[in-house]
C-alpha cells in the first residue's frame, strides 16, 4: 500500500497542528506553512502511530514536506 498526500494531508489536520491546510502543498516545507516543533511532533508521533513505524531523531531531517513523509513511509514499510 502506498501512502498519498491526501492521506497525509489528512493525518495532519487530524494531528491538531497550527498548520493551515489550505496553504499545503506537497512540495512546501512544513515548517514555511506554519509548524512549530511542537506541530512537528505531533506530525511525526501520528505518523508512527498510524503507519506502525519508528522515525528515528537522525531522520527528521528528512521528513519536512507530505512528499518527503510520503516517500520515508512507503520506503519503510516496504521494508
Amino acid at each position: 500500500m502506498k501512502v498519498k498526500a491526501s492521506e497525509i494531508i489528512k493525518l495532519i489536520e487530524d494531528a491538531q497542528t497550527m498548520i493551515d491546510i489550505q496553504k499545503l502543498d506537497p512540495d512546501a516545507n512544513l515548517r514555511d506553512v506554519g509548524a512549530d516543533s511542537l506541530d512537528m511532533m505531533n506530525i511525526l508521533l501520528a505518523i508512527q502511530e498510524q503507519y506502525g513505524i519508528e522515525v528515528p531523531d537522525e531522520d527528521i531531517d528528512k521528513v519536512q514536506t507530505i512528499n518527503e513523509i510520503c516517500k520515508y513511509i512507503n520506503t519503510s514499510t516496504d521494508e
